[in-house]
């Protein structure tokens, strides 16, 4: 069959139409591959320069040094930038050429609805980086150059956590310290066990042949230390290389590991009881007191104690409530001295009103007019204690001993040659404002057990500075649903 002109002609179109086609879709599949890539490094970009830009937020950085910036209005970076979102940019692959646009932002709250925010006077960064690509075999049926774009929203949020053992101070060299021969064992609890916030280059110190076991912390483990795998370690100063006597199973040591601000800070000291505590004799084997106590039995009933409660001697027994120390004297635990909850009391019109059943709350300051001159818990030189804290469901988030957070600085301690089983959050430390202008300023708790003893604690402890040491094992029993909320950054966007 022969082709006529016309269908050859018709044929020649065909082709041509068949070639644009295929150039469009071949053009289509490498420039929408190209453009793929570059979308991806653009949010890359993105991101990382909104995380490192509210990190230095976070961390109070942003305000000094070459990558500081300031938060008052948007910025929009330059090809040499060194300011830290542009910097983290940059590293990333965009912002040091004429054709990229990187932009930093600092949006209200609103562009982020339900997040909850921390209480920094700036909660959010986004950062939008932009780039004009040229394309490549799309361009003959197409255009010749496209925009890619790609925004980050980061906030410093707070979060619902179990709070790990917290050491607050923020300059303090050896703030967190082991001697002697302690194991230190950690059960259950978040997926960081221990923060310590000084940012001293020698702010951990292990001595001796003490050590921190981590290999069971964790939220894979209730506190029995049977199903945890491991927790973080992490302090802001150093020693940068982990300690030797530190394990963390699948956990990490993080040096620097930024602070942690106090979670309970909000929490606002209970009112002066108008009622002042009593101390009545408790028969044996009644209300709590053991069947055959070491020493006589002594029902304390909460209120205000203005002249401390010193336990020596005796056998206190404590009906639930708020106990508010009012004097130099503090809570003291020594020679020949245990301490148990009451039992079958709940408080009400004669004590705090607290309607609580088995919890009690220790609040710690100086007396009236003077109440930065506060005493010392000093609990445990030989005895057994057994205390459980306020419910963490009320205003005092599980609080058991709350040392005023004005107070002069105070050594306090617990542990010895008896068994100690506390409740609660062990919350003793001045305000971050306070021991940052007077470094001097600070609550210091020393933790310890001996041969023959059991110390536990099913809580957490926030201090300004800890040590623990001993001759034998303390473990602390942290509760993984325990919660309060905590500073934290995220990507929100």
């Amino acid at each position: 069959m022969r082709l006529n002109d016309e269908d050859g002609q018709a044929l020649v179109f065909v082709v041509l139409a068949m070639s644009f086609f295929l150039l469009g879709a071949v053009g289509l599949a490498l420039d929408g591959s190209h453009l793929y890539a570059q979308r991806q490094m653009a949010q890359t970009a993105a991101d990382a320069a909104a995380q490192a830009g509210i990190m230095s937020i976070f961390d109070g950085t942003n305000g000094t040094g070459s990558g500081g910036f300031s938060t008052s209005s948007t910025i929009t970076c330059t090809t040499t930038d060194t300011r830290t979102p542009c910097k983290y940019a940059s590293l990333n692959g965009f912002g040091s050429t004429a054709s990229d646009t990187v932009t930093v932002s600092f949006p209200a709250d609103t562009a982020a609805p339900g997040v909850t925010f921390s209480s920094d006077a700036v909660h959010l960064m986004q950062v939008t980086v932009q780039r004009t690509v040229t394309t490549t075999l799309v361009h003959m049926v197409g255009p010749a150059a496209t925009t890619v774009k790609a925004t980050a929203l980061a906030a410093i949020v707070s979060v619902a956590s179990p709070v790990p053992i917290l050491v607050t101070h923020p300059t303090l060299s050896n703030s967190f310290t082991l001697s002697g021969t302690p194991n230190v064992t950690i059960c259950g609890g978040a997926g960081k066990s221990i923060q310590v916030n000084s940012s001293s280059a020698t702010a951990v110190s292990l001595g001796g042949n003490s050590s921190v076991d981590l290999s069971k912390a964790g939220p894979l483990d209730s506190g029995t230390c049977t199903t945890g795998t491991g927790a973080d370690f992490g302090v802001w100063g150093g020693p940068t290389a982990q300690p030797g006597g530190i394990t963390t199973g699948v956990g990490r040591y993080i040096a620097p590991a930024s602070p942690v601000q106090d979670p309970l800070a909000s929490v606002s000291p209970p009112s002066v009881p108008t009622i002042a505590g009593t101390m009545t004799a408790l028969a044996n084997g009644v209300s709590g007191c053991p069947a055959s106590p070491n020493k006589s039995c002594v029902l304390y009933s909460p209120g205000l104690y203005t002249a401390g409660i010193d336990g020596k001697n005796s056998t206190p027994v404590f009906k639930p409530g708020i106990y508010y120390i009012q004097s130099t004297a503090g809570m003291v635990c020594s020679a020949n001295c245990d301490m148990y909850m009451a039992t079958g009391f709940t408080d009400g019109s004669t004590g705090t009103n607290t309607g609580w059943t088995g919890n009690m709350l220790v609040y710690n300051t100086g007396p009236s007019g003077n109440s930065t001159n506060a005493g010392t818990f000093d609990l445990g030189a030989n005895g057994s204690i057994y205390l459980t804290g306020s419910p963490g469901s009320s205003s005092y988030k599980g609080i058991l001993f709350f040392q005023d957070r004005s107070s002069v600085a105070l050594s306090h301690s617990l542990g010895g040659g008896g068994a100690i089983s506390l409740v609660g959050t062990i919350y003793m430390t001045n305000t971050l404002a306070t021991m940052t202008a007077t470094p001097s300023q600070y609550q210091s708790l020393s933790f310890s057990g001996h041969g023959g003893s059991s110390t536990t604690i099913q809580g957490e402890i926030i201090v300004g500075a800890l040590s623990m040491g001993g001759s034998s094992g303390i473990t602390m029993e942290l509760n993984p649903g325990a919660s309060v909320l905590v500073r934290q950054i995220a990507l929100v966007q």
